[in-house]
């Protein structure tokens, strides 16, 4: 998430709106707004609007957007209806791309879609090249943040054609650093690197030094991400100096905590120590609370590095207050994961317990409140706005109407203005069957969504956290530091793994295969190692390479200890054997247990556990979506005698090959 949140806060994103507005000085902008407020009250009272009412609106429907959702959509409607009055076509494509990017900046990008598509369509009608440039770049930044990539670059693409095409050296600088961000966010660090060497170009070509910093620092970034800490170093050290050259603090903030983390993570601490606490003269004389937080924590980490635990405590409880006072998740939990640490190398068992519980309850209820939440109410958003789309759609039809009547009026030019009928027309089809594509997509889209929050349910077991948090409990009730800390560590690894694995549409194999592990040793302790357990992966597959869909194996797992090898009286086995076959993956789970048909003894019918029943949903829209052969076979393992010597699951799965 913060990966996420730091790539759209690089995003220096050029809106239609902005060529609009005026520049407000910032001792008078709640007079201005107040003043634009008046404005564009008289003209929605009145019959006789202009140009500049509809100008006032569209600037506070974009002020708004950063400040209240509801009122942002009043005035970007209020220009609509204002601009239909006046009969400004540019004013209801630029309307339709500001109403797109209020849903689009909150975060409802299905509402968003329909506007957006609605402003290119009118901008293309109008051939409106520079509307075209700003509206394909807010479909693109609503592509990237959905994780369509490809469709964000193709967009940043067309609007490089164009810049090129008019040598606008600025729209070029705009574009090659978007399409380098998007390919960073993508992990394909070569293209990132190459893009963002062009947007540098084009500001040395237009002797522009001040701004080369940021693109210094994303070029580092990029280099640090690919473990190339020397080249990422120096790439940060050349923006540091173009930043302390042209006096930006803020970014010789940054540019110094960027140099900090790699002398960290490279163990030079004395090194870290003194640029981090540089950095934190400024950040404090700006000030800064925001990056005051985050070096504080930094230097937490860096003396606990250097087993200077006391000194580190209290770097790390500077940064977890002010974290905590400006709302600033991601680094609150950094320093109770920090504190934890502190707390291990302190010997003090009780602190590594609560800090350790504070990082596990904020990250899940993080996750909840970010995603599973989120997404209930993205879904309750999009209906909300069913109507207003049809309004537009209903709105673009009457347009085809009126165009039809002038044919008729207008005889001498029939054969033309039938041809631009018929034109547009076919992009109005070709609109509505492109929504109708992506409804459908959505559709399935929300199944998955539904079926994930199960799955998460299901692993997220209530009695197994329980279970867990007693025995970690137990170990310190008895002074068993030592297991207590063992314990609790894969515990918290594994609940990560989970949290982040749940997310994702594919993960790759090799992490699976790590939450198994982690899961089956929990369980090992758990019951005092009643069971041992064997994990096989053919020597041909590479682990690191393969993607499947997380968690579809661990129920099996589950279901072994659980009714399997829970009820024997001597020590049971467990066996995954991972092997390949075509384009998919035969995934075999066998336990020496005592069998399904002593384990469902009281149970009405085949009892199917709601972690079993979950992934036959998953693999039935893996068949739908990838066309490939998915499947799930339970063999119940007999002796001679016909008794129950365990159970076999065969699972076929599709899977991706980076």
């Amino acid at each position: 998430m913060k990966r996420i949140i730091n790539t759209l806060k690089k995003l220096q994103i050029l809106t239609f709106t902005s060529i609009l507005i005026i520049s407000i000085n910032a001792n008078g902008q709640q007079k201005k707004i107040d003043s634009l407020k008046l404005v564009v009250k008289e003209a929605l009272a009145e019959s006789d609007p202009d140009k500049s009412d509809i100008k006032a609106a569209i600037i506070l429907s974009d002020h708004f957007s950063k400040v209240s959702f509801d009122t942002a959509k009043f005035y970007g409607f209020a220009a609509y209806d204002l601009s239909k009055i006046v009969g400004n076509d540019t004013g209801v494509a630029v309307s339709l791309n500001s109403i797109g990017m209020m849903y689009q900046i909150c975060g409802y990008f299905d509402s968003a879609f329909p506007y957006l598509d609605s402003a290119r369509a009118m901008f293309v009608t109008m051939g409106d090249s520079t509307g075209l440039v700003f509206v394909r770049n807010n479909l693109a930044v609503a592509m990237m943040r959905r994780g369509n990539y490809a469709e964000a670059l193709r967009y940043y693409q067309e609007n490089l054609i164009i810049a090129k095409s008019r040598n606008e050296l600025e729209n070029m600088i705009l574009s090659y650093n978007n399409m380098g961000i998007t390919y960073y966010d993508w992990k394909k660090y070569k293209q990132a690197l190459e893009n963002y060497h062009l947007a540098l170009d084009v500001l040395k070509e237009m002797g522009e030094e001040e701004r080369t910093g940021p693109v210094y620092n994303n070029i580092g970034e990029a280099y640090f991400d690919m473990g190339e800490h020397d080249t990422a170093l120096y790439h940060f050290k050349e923006a540091l100096k173009v930043n302390q050259k042209f006096g930006k603090n803020r970014s010789i903030l940054i540019s110094m905590t960027n140099i900090g983390n790699i002398q960290l993570s490279n163990q030079d601490y004395n090194k870290a120590l003194d640029v981090y606490k540089e950095a934190l003269a400024i950040s404090e004389s700006i000030p800064d609370n925001v990056h005051t937080a985050i070096i504080n924590i930094k230097l937490g980490d860096a003396y606990n590095s250097m087993d200077q635990y006391k000194t580190a405590k209290n770097h790390l409880l500077v940064g977890l207050n002010m974290s905590l006072e400006n709302e600033l998740i991601n680094s609150v939990l950094e320093a109770y994961q920090g504190l934890s640490v502190n707390a291990r190398g302190l010997n003090n068992a009780q602190d590594v317990y609560d800090y350790g519980n504070l990082y596990i309850n904020l990250k899940d209820s993080l996750f909840n409140l970010t995603s599973l939440n989120k997404i209930s109410e993205l879904e309750t958003k999009y209906k909300t706005v069913e109507k207003e789309k049809e309004i537009v759609v209903l709105k673009t039809e009457q347009q085809v109407k009126d165009l039809e009547i002038q044919l008729q009026k207008n005889l001498k030019y029939t054969l033309g203005i039938l041809l631009l009928v018929l034109i547009f027309a076919a992009a109005l089809l070709f609109n509505r069957y492109k929504l109708k594509k992506e409804k459908e997509k959505s559709e399935i889209e929300k199944a998955r969504i539904r079926i994930e929050q199960r799955l998460l349910h299901s692993q997220m077991n209530p009695h197994f956290i329980f279970n867990s948090l007693n025995s970690i409990n137990s170990f310190i009730g008895e002074n068993n530091t030592t297991e207590a800390q063992v314990y609790l560590t894969k515990f918290a690894r594994l609940m990560r793994l989970i949290l982040e694995n749940s997310r994702k549409v594919t993960v790759a194999l090799i992490d699976e295969i790590q939450a198994l592990k982690l899961n089956l040793e929990l369980e090992q302790l758990r019951f005092d190692n009643r069971f041992e357990f064997k994990i096989d992966v053919d020597p041909d597959i590479d682990p690191e390479d393969i993607y499947i869909p997380p968690m579809l194996i661990q129920p099996f797992i589950e279901n072994a200890i659980k009714h399997g090898i829970k009820g024997r009286e001597d020590k049971g086995l467990i066996t995954l054997s991972i092997l390949a076959e075509d384009e998919v993956l035969v995934c075999i789970v066998e336990d020496n247990g005592v069998g399904r048909e002593l384990t469902q003894k009281g149970k009405l019918g085949d009892h199917i556990s709601l972690g079993t029943q979950v992934t036959i949903e998953r693999l039935e829209i893996l068949r739908q979506e990838k066309n490939e052969r998915s499947s799930i076979e339970i063999i119940d393992l007999k002796d001679e005698k016909g008794i129950g010597i365990g159970t076999k699951i065969i699972l076929i799965i599709p899977f991706e090959q980076d």
